[in-house]
């Protein structure tokens, strides 16, 4: 064999590696967090030198991992046959056998390296999803390939493996399920398509079995599967109605050609992999997660669209409705997720290139012998000049439109891969309605649409461009300009990589595992919930699993109310009980907002005088209020620990909205805090203070001795304005040393803390001025009984400056 014939060969292999190369290496950059400046990126990194996770899920999938690799099944046990993860909505827990995929792939992994060495586990966490996310790149480019040529599979594999949505969620250090979410739906859909191709029974068997062991496997991956067995189900049904019945093209041929059913079905391509498809993908998945498991997931991803209901369904608020994931996507941050505009147009235009695809073709392909035969004009001939050659060509031609066998095939391939995508574009670009984490899933037709409609046009720049020069030329622009964005994007993302997390909340949770019972339970909003129950290895009230549930509101208000006996006690019922303080109380009383009512009053006073207001203020009986205490008021409660960190000051407008939900008109009211380093001067013997909120308007104070005066300064009418806060509160070195209302007419409240001649100037809503969290975490708990600051890491300013506050309750 010569070099040529081998290198003509070898040629998609090399392809191939140098795309996962490509999309490797970018993702491998991030392991450098180039978005934190040289000298602090220790701050970000642990003992071994290796970063913190990018994001909080992956804490979660670590510490699955842990479980798995310690005694066999995710989770801390096993309830009625299911794995149980009691670490995660203390006291019940939850289950702990979705997304296992990941687990077994990592534990896997974990294993193998340490054969060669000893590599600690989440450093095979780090390398596990770009190596993974990578290998997209393979079935991208043959999917593609194989309709069209090489340079659309490369763009199709340059797209997939870079696409933004996918890529950001998938580089080193980003430990999350997402990996799998092109690299499944590409083999499942690209075996199944290749099903219906496939002439041979035996072969066509395999590919649509690998088709249906592939969703299989994606279900245990990802919760989200079920689009897929949609997708796959619509094109084909789709593909034999408009196949069949509206073009003619025979795909369903009559019963009474064949001696029986079974020979008239595997003779039936697109039908054949159809019902083998939905049977087998059914007998699976009812196999592998119970007939209920399976039917629940396909009807229950029906009613996803409640993810934007205000409501949970009873009157507590829906925290979906705040996670940025979950937020509808604008068509700016659409087109930049899917790679860019170039690849979004196209596409979006591979449908109609592929309907363009099914005109009739030329008499060429029909008939050399007539192939040079000039066009006939529209204007009508006398019947007498139509010739016999005239008549054959026409013949030739409508025979050849209708009936050669080779055309017919290929105007269904056509035809199958244009309902396909436009299938797969509509599904997808209806689940983004439900919010942006469904960005990955319309990014991938998108990725593989704009790699085919390349590959397409190239037979007509080759045609058109008879200079080979020029023609390699303008095929290498087209392909540069349609993958030009996505691979700029992912190096900059790479690039600026800042972890989710720093020293401060490692080096806290770490005090809490060393210092604290087993069975302490910590509180905080839920955002950080999976790293505590990873790195403090200490239940949670609610974490990135189990938030949804009403523990929103009642931490919202435990951090938002300026009761400390009603915060304290609003901690003590979530942690000890969980979930039932409110619900058996709400099963008396049929009222959510009358729970809260009761709750708003038992929860700051003692059993006694608790069990007196039930049953004199709102006629329980004594079992009923007995029942209800045993929750609220535990004789042991579980000793708990509340976090406050300082990315809770820019989150405050989420859990306050949630804390001050009203439940008589289903609403509630975000507040907010600016917080900023100050700059000082001494403007004779006076120390002036400021800190720049915008080009226009700034906190300003003045301290002259014991005067202390402060304010928002602005601008208007070209004229500085000086507004007095409502209340102005100063901290000097963790003691409060003035308190004092200012102007009873202002909105807004200023906390002015001087810590060793270092200031930080703290404005807020006037709502906010003596909530909890402001008493606790920028007065340090000034006046405080029942929470006691027991650790503290960083500053009030520090990307994730931690306190950590034993409640008594």
């Amino acid at each position: 064999m010569n070099a040529k014939i081998l290198l003509s060969k070898s040629k998609p292999i090399i392809i191939i590696v140098l795309l996962f190369i490509l999309a490797f290496s970018l993702r491998a950059d991030a392991v450098n967090i180039g978005g934190v400046p040289q000298n602090y990126t220790s701050l970000f990194e642990d003992q071994n030198g290796l970063p913190y996770f990018s994001e909080m899920d992956s804490y979660y999938n670590y510490r699955m991992t842990q479980d798995y690799l310690d005694h066999g099944y995710l989770g801390d046990t096993i309830q009625n046959g299911t794995s149980w993860d009691l670490h995660s909505a203390y006291p019940a827990g939850r289950s702990a056998t979705s997304n296992a995929l990941i687990v077994y792939i990592t534990a896997f992994a974990y294993k193998l390296a340490n054969l060669f060495g000893n590599v600690p586990l989440n450093e095979v966490c780090i390398w596990v999803a770009p190596f993974m996310a990578s290998l997209a790149v393979i079935p991208a480019y043959l999917f593609v390939r194989r309709l069209s040529n090489d340079y659309g599979g490369i763009v199709a594999g340059i797209l997939v493996g870079l696409a933004p949505a996918y890529f950001m969620h998938t580089f080193a250090g980003f430990f999350d399920t997402d990996m799998f979410n092109m690299l499944f739906p590409i083999l499942i859909v690209g075996f199944f398509i290749m099903s219906i191709l496939t002439k041979d029974i035996k072969t066509r068997s395999i590919y649509v079995v690998l088709s249906a062991i592939s969703l299989l496997v994606y279900s245990v991956a990802w919760e989200g599967w079920w689009y897929m067995f949609y997708l796959l189900i619509g094109t084909a049904v789709v593909y034999i109605l408009v196949s069949n019945y509206l073009l003619k093209m025979k795909t369903i041929k009559p019963f009474k050609e064949y001696p029986d059913k079974a020979k008239w079905l595997m003779d039936q391509h697109a039908l054949f992999s159809l019902v083998v498809f939905a049977v087998l993908s059914t007998v699976l998945m009812s196999i592998y997660w119970g007939p209920s498991g399976f039917i629940s997931t396909l009807t229950g991803s029906i009613g996803f669209s409640e993810l934007h209901s205000t409501l949970q369904g009873t009157s507590y608020p829906n925290i979906y409705v705040s996670v940025g994931e979950l937020q509808l996507p604008s068509i700016s941050s659409v087109v930049s997720e899917v790679g860019g505009i170039i690849p979004f147009v196209l596409g979006i235009l591979v449908v109609p290139l592929l309907l363009w695809k099914l005109k009739p073709e030329g008499t060429k392909k029909a008939n050399n012998n007539v192939q040079n035969t000039p066009k006939r004009k529209s204007k009508p001939r006398r019947k007498a000049k139509k010739t016999k050659t005239e008549v054959a060509q026409k013949e030739v031609k409508k025979s050849s439109i209708i009936t050669d066998p080779q055309i017919l095939e290929t105007k269904k391939h056509y035809l199958l891969y244009a309902v396909l995508f436009a299938v797969w574009l509509v599904g997808t670009g209806l689940m983004l309605k439900q919010g942006s984490r469904f960005l990955e899933q319309f990014a991938l037709p998108i990725a593989l649409g704009a790699g085919l409609f390349v590959g397409l046009i190239v037979p007509y720049i080759k045609k058109h461009v008879k200079n080979v020069t020029y023609c390699t030329l303008a095929i290498v622009i087209v392909v540069a300009a349609v993958a030009y964005s996505p691979v700029y994007g992912a190096y900059g993302t790479s690039s600026a990589v800042v972890p989710g997390t720093d020293g401060s909340m490692y080096n806290s949770l770490t005090w809490i595992g060393n210092n604290t019972s087993q069975n302490t339970v910590l509180t905080s909003w839920w955002d950080f919930g999976h790293m505590f129950t990873a790195v403090a290895d200490r239940p949670v009230t609610f974490d990135g699993g189990s938030q949804n549930t009403p523990r929103a509101y009642w931490v919202g208000k435990a951090l938002t109310t300026s009761n400390e006996s009603l915060s304290a006690g609003i901690l003590r019922m979530l942690t000890s009980s969980g979930d039932l303080g409110y619900s058996t109380l709400e099963n008396y009383t049929h009222n959510t907002g009358k729970s809260v009512e009761i709750l708003d009053k038992i929860l700051p006073v003692d059993k006694q005088a608790a069990q007196t207001i039930l049953t004199s203020q709102y006629n329980l009986t004594a079992e009923q209020a007995q029942n209800v205490l045993k929750y609220t008021h535990p004789d042991s409660p579980a000793p708990h620990e509340l976090i406050l960190s300082t990315d809770m000051i820019n989150k405050a407008g989420v859990w306050s909205y949630f804390g001050s939900w009203n439940f008589q008109n289903n609403t509630g009211q975000g507040y907010s805090y600016a917080a900023g380093q100050a700059t000082t001067q001494q403007v004779n013997g006076t120390t002036v203070i400021g800190t720049a909120l915008s080009s226009t308007a700034a906190v300003v104070a003045q301290i002259n001795g014991t005067k202390i005066a402060a304010g928002l300064q602005y601008q208007e009418n070209n004229q500085t304005q000086v507004m007095e806060p409502h209340k102005l509160i100063v901290v000097q070195n963790g003691s409060v040393k003035l308190n004092q209302v200012v102007s009873n007419d202002s909105e807004f409240s200023i906390i002015l803390i001087n810590q060793n001649n270092t200031y930080v100037t703290v404005i807020m809503n006037k709502e906010m001025e003596d909530s909890m969290f402001t008493r606790m975490f920028f007065e340090n708990g000034a006046g405080l009984s029942q929470f006691k600051l027991v650790h503290t890491e960083g500053g009030i300013l520090d990307p994730y400056g931690t306190q950590v506050w034993n409640v008594n309750s």
